[in-house]
């Protein structure tokens, strides 16, 4: 039996998504932390009336689900490094288009009104060129949360290689020629709720 901290690793040590997926998917639809996320991203985005919406890294479509509800008019697309996912959201979620996609390594060629990347950076080993790639498919806004402050061995075994203080990401994020329209903290409680 795993142990809830215990993540699937492929040879090179890496973590396995798409095994990773089979086991986190309840976690993320159902922890208080998902949950209050999808609602703030969706508060986010309301004055925006989004069109075109690219949720990066997006996983069993749990965001793009909460989003297509609250905006049925829009275009949604999904991009995941777990082929598995993305093969199983095509069949999950037919209003949406879903590809493979290593974020450090590449971007879609099409650029997105609304580019969303929710808890995935932290993840990512050179998350430097993930940013750029953020960037290059990026039309208006992009949004990102990531976990910040100390990171404990608990969020290293699900795979966090690094958490962010706000201002250097900001800073981070310029440097790809994005402005920053707003940087907001949040944590504790929500978090571990």
């Amino acid at each position: 039996m795993r142990s809830a901290v215990e993540t699937p690793r492929d040879a090179d040590g890496m973590v396995d998504h798409n095994a990773g997926w089979k086991l986190w998917t309840d976690m993320v639809r159902y922890y208080p932390s998902g949950v209050h996320r999808r609602r703030l991203i969706g508060q986010w985005l309301a004055p925006l009336s989004p069109r075109a919406v690219l949720d990066v890294g997006c996983g069993p479509g749990h965001l793009l689900d909460h989003l297509h509800e609250r905006f049925p008019g829009a275009s949604f697309t999904g991009v995941d490094n777990a082929d598995e996912t993305v093969a199983q959201n095509r069949a999950r979620l037919p209003w949406a288009r879903f590809f493979p996609l290593d974020i450090a390594h590449a971007a879609l060629p099409d650029r997105f009104e609304v580019v969303v990347c929710s808890e995935v950076l932290e993840h990512v080993t050179d998350d430097q060129a993930a940013l750029a790639h953020l960037a290059q498919m990026t039309a208006r806004h992009l949004l990102i949360t990531v976990p910040t402050g100390n990171l404990y061995p608990l969020e290293a075994g699900f795979g966090h290689l690094r958490h962010y203080r706000l201002d250097e990401l900001c800073r981070r994020i310029e440097s790809h020629g994005l402005r920053i329209a707003r940087a907001q903290a949040w944590g504790f409680p929500f978090m571990t709720a």
